[in-house]
Formats: C-alpha cells, sequence, structure tokens
C-alpha cells in the first residue's frame, strides 16, 4: 500500500496559500463576480445537476459520475474509485457521449480505466446535463445511448472597472477506507482578464463492506519470489479499491464585449487506483489537456468554436492485493503494460435566428485519436518473453463531422427541432506480435491471421434526431422523441487480437472477469430509438409525477461470444486456425469471449416525482422519489444485455430550514437473477435496501456537510459491478474464484467543510 505523501504534490503548497491569504483577498473583492453571457442555447435536457442539488452531492464524493445518482434511468459501472462508468437505460462507456467543457474525450486503456469523468474533480462541477435515450445532433458524436455534458462553468470576469479575486476552498474526510481530500478555486479577474486555477486531491485505503464475504487468504501467493510481503486481507476488505488522484488547471480568458476567450490548460496524477473487478490495477495515469474556446455573441445569433489537445500516458501492473510473482523462484516480477495516445479535435458551431420563432444550429467537428498499446517483455519468463507484445500498434481513429438542426416554436404550446449529422470514421492500425517466437499459447498464429487481414475500415455514419414537445396546459406537458443514431466500435473492439486467457484477460471493459478479443470485420451499431414524456405538475412544480418510457432496437448491436481456440496452450510451431465460436456454452467459469455484431433490443420506462409534506415553524418537509425499469434482449441469442440496472427506485425526504438542509435517502434495488448475460456468464445478486443520511448547514460564505451512508452496515452486491478480482492469482484465467460479485461499501460517517471568498 502507498502511504499517503501530500508534501510531494504542487496542490498542497497552493492550499496552504489559499488557508493563510484567504482573508486578505476577501478584503480585497469588493465586487461580484460577472460570467459572460455568450453561452449557445441551452436544449431540453432530460435532466439538469446543479446548484443545491449538486452541492449535496459534492460533498466527500470523489467520483464525478456519481454526482446523478438522483437522475432516474442513470446508473454506474463500478470501476476504480475516482472511475465509474455511468450507465443510461442499459447503455454504457463509449455507446454514451461525455463531453468534459466541450471535449468529446476516449478511454485510452484496453481496461478503460481512464473514463473521461475522471478527468474533473466533483468539486471542479458547475452543472451536469443528461441526454437520456437520444440527444440533439449538435451535442456529440459517434454514440447511440444519450449524453452527459459535464461543465465547469465558463470564466468570470469582475464589474467594468473593477478588479475581482474570489474562489473557495474545502475538504473532507470520510470514515470507510480513511477517504480525505481537499480542494482549491481561485480566480483573479479584471473586466476584461480572468486567470483561474483549480486544484484537487484525494486519496484511500481499501473500503470494508458491510459484513463478510470471502474468506481470508493471502493477496500475493506462494510462487516467486521478492521483496514485497505477503499479507491476508480481512473477510470483510474489499481488495483493491485504494487510490491516490490529483487534478489540477489552469485558465486564462480574455473578454470584449460579447466576445470571450479561454485557454485552460489540465493535467492529471494518479500514481495508483486498484480495481476491484479487473485483473490489472492502473500504476499511473498521466494526462496533460490544452483547451482553446471561444464564445461570440452577433446581431445574427452566437457562435462557438474550440480546439484541443489531450496527451496521455497509462500503465497498468499488479497492485499490492494481487498476486505479483508468477513462475519459478527468481522470475521477474509483475505484467507491465504500457497505454499512450494523443487526442486532438476542432470544433464549430454556430447559432442563427433565422426569425424570433426559428433557430438553425450548424456546425462541424473534426477529431484525431491516436493509440499505442504495448506489454513490455518480462525478464526470466517463459510466457512473457522476448518480445514486446503488440497489443494495438499504430491504432488510429478520425471522425469528420457536419451537422444541421432547426428549431422552431410553432406557438407558445408547440416545439420541435430536426436534426441532421453526417460522420466520416476511418479506422486503422499497424501489424502486431505477441511475446514469443514460438506458437505457444497460439500467439504467432493469431498474430500472422490478424496481420494478414485488413486493418483498415470506414464507417459512413448518419444520425437523425426528431423531437417534438407540447405544453397541453400549465399543469401537462408532453414529449416525443425519435432518433436513428450510429457508433462506430472503438480500436479495442477492431484491433485486439489474441486468444489468449492470459492475454485476452487484460481486454475487459465491463470488469466480468472474462477475456476478450477484437472484430476487424465489426459493422457500426445502429440505434433506431423512441423517447417520450408525460409530466403532470401544478403550476408552482411542488407536485409533480413524470413518466418517460422509451424503446430501441439495436442492429449490429457489439456484443460478445465465447470463443473455443483449437490450439489454446499447444507447445507447437503449427496450429491449423486460431478458433471459432464455442458450440456450446461453458457455464459457472470465466472464458474468452470475441466481439460480433448482433441484434438487440432495450425497454422500459423512468418515474420521477415530489410533493411537499409539510411547512411549519421547524421548516419545510418534502419528498423527491424516482423509479426505473430497463430491460435488455440480445435477439440473436435470446438471452439478456449485460449490466441492465434491474428495477430499482429511490426516495429522498427532506427537511429545509433557515441554513439547513437535512435528508433521509432510502434505495431499494431488486435482485438480478432473471435475464442474464449467460454468454458472459454474468453473475447475479441480490436485492437490498439501504438507507443514507444526510445533513448541511450553509452561511453566506461557508457550508458544513456531514453523514452517514448505508447506516446500518448493510452488506450488498453492486449489480453492475462485475467479478470480485480483487486479490488472488488474478493472471489466470480461472485461477481466481467465480461467482463473487463486488461488495458495495459499508457503513461510513463523512464530514465536508468548504469556503467561499
Amino acid at each position: 500500500m502507498k502511504s499517503r505523501n501530500f508534501a510531494r504534490k504542487p496542490l498542497t503548497l497552493a492550499l496552504s496559500f489559499a488557508f493563510a491569504a484567504v482573508p486578505a483577498w476577501a478584503q480585497e473583492s469588493t465586487t461580484e463576480p460577472v460570467n459572460v453571457d455568450v453561452t449557445a442555447t441551452r436544449y431540453d435536457a432530460d435532466a439538469v445537476v446543479k446548484g443545491k442539488e449538486l452541492a449535496i452531492e459534492k460533498a466527500a464524493n470523489v467520483d464525478t459520475a456519481t454526482l446523478m445518482t438522483n437522475v432516474s434511468g442513470v446508473a454506474f459501472q463500478v470501476g476504480g474509485a475516482v472511475s465509474s462508468i455511468p450507465v443510461i437505460r442499459g447503455l454504457a462507456d463509449q455507446r454514451i457521449n461525455v463531453l468534459v467543457d466541450g471535449v468529446d474525450a476516449v478511454p485510452a486503456c484496453p481496461n478503460h480505466m481512464n473514463t473521461p469523468l475522471s478527468y474533473i474533480d466533483p468539486s471542479s462541477v458547475k452543472s451536469l446535463t443528461v441526454f437520456k435515450s437520444l440527444k440533439p445532433v449538435s451535442v456529440g458524436l459517434n454514440s447511440i445511448g444519450g449524453a452527459i455534458v459535464a461543465s465547469s462553468g465558463q470564466p468570470t470576469f469582475a464589474a467594468e472597472g473593477e478588479n475581482l479575486i474570489t474562489g473557495n476552498v474545502g475538504g473532507f474526510y470520510s470514515t470507510n477506507a480513511n477517504n480525505i481530500g481537499a480542494n482549491l478555486n481561485i480566480t483573479a479577474a479584471t473586466d476584461w482578464l480572468s486567470v483561474n486555477y483549480t486544484g484537487s486531491t484525494s486519496s484511500a485505503n481499501n473500503y470494508t463492506a458491510g459484513g463478510n464475504f470471502h474468506q481470508p487468504q493471502s493477496t500475493t501467493g506462494t510462487t516467486g519470489g521478492g521483496p514485497r510481503s505477503t499479507t491476508v486481507l480481512p473477510p470483510n476488505m474489499v481488495g483493491s479499491t485504494s487510490y491516490e488522484s490529483t487534478n489540477q488547471a489552469v485558465a486564462l480568458a480574455l473578454k470584449a464585449d460579447k466576445h470571450a476567450v479561454q485557454l485552460k490548460y489540465s493535467w492529471q496524477d494518479i500514481p495508483y487506483e486498484n480495481y476491484p473487478n479487473q485483473r490489472m490495477d492502473l500504476t499511473g495515469n498521466q494526462q496533460n489537456r490544452y483547451n482553446l474556446q471561444y464564445w461570440g455573441g452577433y446581431d445574427w445569433g452566437k457562435l462557438e468554436a474550440q480546439a484541443y489537445y489531450e496527451q496521455l500516458n497509462h500503465t497498468m501492473n499488479f497492485g499490492p492485493d494481487k498476486q505479483y510473482y508468477y513462475g519459478m523462484t527468481g522470475a521477474s516480477a509483475g505484467m507491465p503494460m504500457n497505454t499512450n495516445s494523443n487526442t486532438s479535435g476542432v470544433k464549430v458551431k454556430g447559432d442563427i435566428n433565422i426569425s424570433e420563432t426559428a433557430l438553425l444550429r450548424t456546425g462541424a467537428e473534426w477529431q484525431r485519436y491516436y493509440l499505442n498499446d504495448w506489454w513490455p517483455p518480462v525478464a526470466n519468463s517463459m510466457m512473457m518473453a522476448p518480445n514486446t507484445f503488440r497489443n494495438v500498434n499504430g491504432g488510429l481513429q478520425q471522425i469528420s463531422s457536419v451537422f444541421g438542426e432547426w428549431e422552431q416554436q410553432f406557438d407558445p404550446k408547440l416545439k420541435s427541432l430536426l436534426g441532421v449529422r453526417y460522420s466520416l470514421v476511418n479506422s486503422s492500425t499497424g501489424t502486431v506480435n505477441g511475446y514469443m517466437n514460438s506458437n505457444m499459447a497460439n500467439e504467432t498464429t493469431d498474430a500472422n491471421a490478424f496481420n494478414n487481414n485488413n486493418r483498415s475500415k470506414n464507417f459512413n455514419d448518419v444520425d437523425v434526431t426528431l423531437t417534438t414537445a407540447y405544453k397541453h396546459s400549465d399543469q401537462q406537458d408532453m414529449e416525443l422523441g425519435l432518433a436513428r443514431q450510429v457508433r462506430a466500435p472503438n480500436l479495442y473492439e477492431l484491433y485486439s487480437w489474441s486468444t489468449s486467457s492470459m492475454n485476452a484477460v487484460m481486454n475487459n471493459f465491463v470488469g466480468d472477469g472474462n477475456g476478450y478479443f477484437g472484430n476487424p470485420n465489426l459493422q457500426a451499431e445502429t440505434a433506431y430509438t423512441a423517447s417520450a414524456a408525460w409530466d403532470l405538475h401544478t403550476a408552482e412544480r411542488d407536485y409533480m409525477v413524470k413518466a418517460s418510457p422509451f424503446y430501441s432496437y439495436v442492429n449490429n448491436y457489439i456484443d460478445a461470444v465465447q470463443w473455443s481456440s483449437n490450439c489454446g496452450m499447444a507447445k507447437t510451431s503449427v496450429c491449423p486456425s486460431t478458433g471459432s465460436p464455442a458450440t456450446s456454452l461453458k457455464g459457472g467459469q470465466f472464458n474468452v469471449l470475441q466481439y460480433v455484431n448482433q441484434n438487440a433490443n432495450l425497454a422500459g420506462v423512468d418515474l420521477d416525482g415530489q410533493m411537499p409534506l409539510a411547512k411549519t415553524d421547524f421548516g419545510r418537509f418534502s419528498a423527491q422519489g424516482l423509479f426505473n425499469w430497463t430491460y435488455g434482449k440480445n435477439l440473436v441469442t435470446g438471452y439478456g444485455l449485460y449490466n441492465v440496472m434491474p428495477v430499482n427506485g429511490k426516495l429522498n425526504f427532506t427537511h429545509q430550514y433557515g441554513g439547513w438542509d437535512n435528508q433521509i435517502q432510502l434505495v431499494a434495488v431488486a435482485n438480478k437473477n432473471n435475464f442474464l448475460s449467460v454468454e458472459r456468464n454474468e453473475i447475479p445478486t441480490p436485492g437490498y435496501f439501504l438507507t443514507n443520511l444526510k445533513a448541511s448547514y450553509s452561511w453566506s460564505k461557508a457550508r458544513v456537510d456531514a453523514g452517514i451512508n448505508n447506516v446500518f452496515n448493510t452488506l450488498y452486491y453492486q449489480p453492475l459491478g462485475g467479478a470480485y478480482l480483487g486479490q488472488g492469482a488474478t493472471m489466470g484465467i480461472n485461477s481466481v474464484p467465480y461467482g463473487t460479485p463486488v461488495p458495495g461499501m459499508g457503513i461510513s460517517y463523512y464530514t465536508a467543510l468548504n469556503y467561499k471568498f
């Protein structure tokens, strides 16, 4: 376990300076901040998380994705502590556009550990906009399941002729896993110049579940040798859940009249982030991003332009809870895996006022994503030498896209939006090779077959979105949306190539314990989606109930089938074939699978509601609730789709009095034991019920939060947590026990403090 060492972080010095100097800064600030109003027209999103609701969810939270916990239809695929993957109505990961300050980020890891939302700390988020199932074509590209738009806010300027220094500083502590963190946001501005710094840092040990779920066992095994000592995890400790993370950013902005431009440089350092549902752990993630944005207001409308560049270095190996040495005593340690990528993009969008009731949005985007994924040889290893293993060698995905979108307010009650986007996606990669010069583990045959195949592919994608909103009365609103949305497969789905179980298990986005390899012949996914909403409410919206049904048919859905290798671990120089899909499924174990196109459908309904309970001398009492049911089926196999959240609901009882904001939260989740993904041997989970308590008090400049999560220390398993692989000999595909899901966190007390200046 790495110890916390805040002294080595640049952020620590900034935080120390901030606490020492806040009173002086506050005295100099004589004006309120001014935000430049040159943003494009807001869309009718399904949900926007901001303001007080966002502040409540930020308290002691290190995972930005989970700020959307009160958005119906949104769930979370468990990953590292700061890197869970949002799931919208059964679709996740790159099936959803995730934009962070306008950057359509791309994960660069065979396990998708560096998720887009992991690059912005919760303390920096000003708003999260969620589009469920379908989205306007002007929002994002190359997705079929909606979008999430995370914003850290536009630059802040002083009033005319004034100077301004403003910001906030905060910290938190959570008892389970000793999770501790701090953050700072400071802006110095005139009426035309703004300089901003944001920084956050946090770390935690392994967390404990609400009860015992595994037998105490050695985390490193007995084979091999070296300096690492053998430890035993307590039976309630969830192995491989510790982490440390630092995010920082500096932004410079200029403003003139209705025009503003900002250059932001952000960087991330995660020295370690361990994963309870992956064979490997993150042992280094360094990201550098440059983001140049322009907003302009004109007589004819508004214009946005953006250019960005991101460079990423990512490393993986076995963390402290996983076996580190394999083979005979004296063999070298671990299995190092390296990934680097660079992503560059340009986008331009204009909002053109056709008339007082009509608006035309049009624009173009270009993105280039380059990926190298290689695994260095391990000295004295029979299986991982003498060559560097090339998992993806010079992978390139380039997207060129144009769109047009017309929005018309026909009358005060009726509004429609129609958009069309065309995208050309070019994907390619170089030749590959395995660790060995022989055909052990089928590496030579697999590599030759891949190298002799066509490694370049073009996709012509056309997206169409039509939405209509009708305001029947002050108490009733209705919406209907139809869309055709297309996603080209990513580079790992196309170009990871080894059928060897040892190599394949290192390629896994979903944490189910299986091994995966790609398919260069994959077609793009095309989703045909209908989504509706019926909203009943009082004029003041204190009473509200909203039902949102949806249906989606996905042609060429990228799923996976179990694979049978004709060679396996045969030590021969000649192998007749690289294998074929399994004719009979192997249950109760982890398997190797290949990505394939099949057809699927998803359907379900989201329910949202709220109502006042009482208004007394002791404050206002109210209740908010949500419910979600999602069904997903593979129409070829007849089995369920993987990682679809079971029926679930949430009820929040809130109390507000003066500066107090208090909440009792009840969470109910049904069991997940029907309609599982049989091809992947998806592990069932029992239903559970959780209680959380939250309280906060706000002054004009300060806010204190405190709470208890999982009040009754319930042992529960996360339905989208995948397979528990947090300890033991994880390199062997079935060297760890099959059938244990990842438990959720047990009881945890937390407190957080935030001060504005």
